[in-house]
């Protein structure tokens, strides 16, 4: 039997395939934004190939297909989502306006634009009720008030709902008596205590809307994506990665279309965790480069940290995920000059169609790919194994004609020049991720992912001075290969706001025990039993008087286990524990707040294991498969270098720089001063030369000017 994970990106549909006695097998396929069911069953038919059988034959014996999906984000992003209205307390019409959304890059301009909401004024309609804070209930819901709210969406074409009432947090009953009066005529309308169950208004309404705005497009997906499995002769279960690293199936990632959003850079990260246990390293960043865009982790402690403030566009997504940084940098971003000729790279990028100007699709726009190409970085007549063979002469034209004329460069120097300024924008911003959380990136192993991380990582890391990069044999295809490693999932919150001081330890149990009833119930219909559950139970919680909240969490135990007045005890110390490893100080002797109670519940799935290799020498000689020239400016230019076949590297290998090693799906570029040792798991771990490079005497020539 096999399990296929699937990871859609902008650029590539990246699979992986692992069968009953663990052994893995990987594919990419160019990614067709206008229909990415299509791009993942081409990925699955590559998958199916690899093992010598037909597409039915495989999903045939497939358990379960796990989706790891942009879709939600670049609808949003792209602003392609349904038509949404607003049903919400009367004289409340303005929460997003109110909300918290002045950029935090700008805060002190004047003339910064208003934020763009998802949902106009003339789209938000009042309806008369109120339920206090405690949730009582002051003024009963005017059920006239609703339909004529109804009248007004279906005047103005609206597809989608969202019901959001003021602190339906702590009582939901009016949302969803509003939500069961207008079920015939919006069955798909969102509920906003269902998706987000949090005290404060903007956050719960904005991530609400992101849930209906992209529901109808995710919904239509879902489906088309299950009947086309279907018809190749799947009959396992298909799910969906989370963006807290979780999976859940189909019909509850619906019921929640804001899980989704973020899921592919979550698992990730959970790659990097699962790597840094593996080979011990405490702290770890994970650097996932694909043909779009790079994302970011910190990992310290091997801990994945989490938030509630992810900004998608201009609004905020407050379902708690995992905090990963995206910028616009990978193998396609666009190299371009500025009004004042600056050379600049992204965050445009070309896409898998037409791609880079290399791809012989029509792509006129030079791309870092495409300086990659002119540099010797990437082969071209191996570029995804040889199934996509590149046009060096396309690439230097493009890089010739829109960037090395006008600056007055030759076609290489220019070339260089946009693999160059990738490396510092990308490093630019690792750096930045790591130390505004107080970290050193000295401190950290550089774990590297995407098709284009392995080109340009070892340069970056060289460039911050860190000390191990770490790029696993599948790094093409690293989110995906994360979500061989993922648990089903679910996050339940509920209102507490009490000190602890004050807080009533039945009150607190009744709400820990609610969530633990609806997480079995919701496991249930995924086929997970209460014995087979796990539980996390946590709070947000501040000092009394302090502003911000800060996550605590408890040590994950059985599902049913009694919570006891000792176990708040211990809630509230690991709290002031917290406050000292964040801040440098804690107070036992405060009052400390439960703002909000939390509970993760967890199914574990099958545990995955990486085989170990043996030993071999450290001569690499078997595997060298060819020489060719590589431009590398610390030796003068080019250079002839040692290109090797990474199939054919073998636990202990050692490869002195400079030197190329050409996986099927990627390749790894060792510039001077670098050197890589294969290990156990036929990944590769790179070490950084303290000695001093002897600088070459620069060549005459290295020019391919057009």
């Amino acid at each position: 039997m096999f399990e296929i994970i699937i990871d859609t990106g902008g650029t590539f549909t990246d699979g992986v395939l692992i069968d009953e006695k663990q052994r893995i097998g990987v594919a990419k396929s160019e990614t067709d934004p206008a229909d990415p069911a299509k791009s993942i069953l081409g990925c699955i038919e590559r998958l199916a190939e690899e093992r010598n059988l037909s597409l039915q034959e495989l999903l045939r014996d497939t358990t379960t297909v796990t989706i790891g999906t942009t879709l939600p984000t670049n609808c949003i992003l792209e602003e392609k989502g349904a038509k949404c209205c607003l049903i919400h307390t009367k004289g409340f019409r303005d929460i997003y306006e109110l909300g918290r959304t002045i950029p935090k890059a700008d805060i002190y301009n004047l003339k910064v634009q208003a934020p763009r909401v998802l949902i106009p004024r003339h789209l938000r309609f009042g309806v008369e009720e109120r339920i206090q804070y405690d949730g009582q209930v002051v003024t009963p819901l005017n059920e006239k008030d609703v339909m004529e709210a109804v009248r007004k969406a279906k005047k103005n074409h609206v597809e989608v709902p969202v019901i959001c009432f003021l602190h339906s947090y702590i009582n939901p009953a009016h949302e969803e008596r509003a939500a069961e009066m207008i079920k015939t005529e919006f069955p798909d309308a969102v509920v906003s205590s269902r998706i987000l169950r949090r005290w404060i208004e903007y956050d719960r309404l904005s991530t609400a809307s992101f849930a209906a705005y992209v529901k109808p497009l995710l919904t239509r997906f879902v489906q088309t994506l299950q009947r086309r499995l279907n018809e190749a002769n799947f009959k396992g279960t298909l799910l969906f990665s989370t963006g807290l690293g979780d999976v859940t199936t189909a019909e509850l990632s619906l019921e929640n279309p804001g899980s989704v959003i973020g899921s592919g850079l979550a698992t990730g990260a959970l790659m990097g965790r699962f790597l840094a246990q593996l080979c011990g390293f405490e702290n770890v960043i994970t650097y996932d480069m694909g043909g779009t865009s790079l994302d970011i982790g910190v990992l310290q402690g091997q801990v994945i940290a989490t938030t509630t403030e992810s900004i998608i566009g201009d609004q905020k997504n407050a379902i708690e995920s995992m905090d990963i940084i995206s910028i616009g940098a990978g193998g396609g971003s666009i190299a371009w000059t500025d009004r004042l000729g600056v050379l600049r790279v992204g965050p445009a990028s070309a896409g898998a169609d037409p791609g880079p100007a290399c791809y012989g699709k029509g792509g006129q726009l030079p791309t870092v790919t495409d300086a990659d190409v002119a540099l010797g970085y990437i082969p071209t007549d191996y570029f995804l194994g040889g199934t996509i063979r590149l046009d060096q002469s396309l690439a230097e034209k493009a890089i010739n004609e829109k960037i090395a004329k006008p600056s007055g460069m030759d076609t290489i120097e220019a070339a260089y020049s946009i693999a160059s300024l990738e490396e510092a924008v990308m490093g630019e911003r690792v750096f930045l991720s790591v130390v505004e959380k107080g970290y050193d990136p000295r401190e950290f192993v550089l774990v590297v992912g995407g098709g284009a991380g392995p080109v340009h990582a070892i340069a970056m890391a060289k460039r911050l001075g860190m000390k191990k990069v770490y790029i696993p044999k599948h790094s093409a295809v690293f989110s995906a290969f994360g979500g061989v490693v993922a648990d089903y999932g679910y996050v339940l919150n509920r209102f507490l706001y009490r000190r602890d001081d004050e807080a009533d330890v039945e009150q607190v149990k009744a709400l820990y025990d609610s969530m633990e009833k609806e997480a079995v119930a919701i496991f249930g219909r995924q086929g997970i039993r209460e014995k087979d559950m796990a539980v996390v139970r946590g709070a947000e919680m501040r000092y009394f008087g302090q502003l911000r909240d800060i996550d605590v969490t408890l040590p994950e135990t059985r599902a049913g286990k009694p919570f006891t007045k000792g176990t708040l005890k211990e809630l509230v110390a690991s709290f002031h524990q917290r406050h000292q490893a964040l801040y440098g100080w804690a107070d036992p002797a405060l009052p400390a707040t439960m703002a909000l109670l939390k509970l993760r519940a967890i199914g574990r799935r099958r545990p995955f294991k990486l085989a170990k290799r043996p030993l071999s020498s450290k001569n690499p000689s078997a595997a060298l498969k060819r020489k060719r020239r590589v431009y590398f400016k610390e030796l003068g230019g080019f250079v002839e270098t040692p290109c090797y076949d990474g199939d054919r590297l073998r636990h202990g290998n050692v490869i002195a720089s400079p030197a190329i090693i050409e996986e099927k799906k990627t390749t790894v570029v060792v510039p001077p001063g670098a050197k890589v040792t294969v290990d156990a798991y036929e990944n590769y771990v790179v070490t950084f030369s303290t000695k001093p490079m002897k600088p070459q005497p620069k060549k005459k020539s290295g020019k391919r000017s057009k």
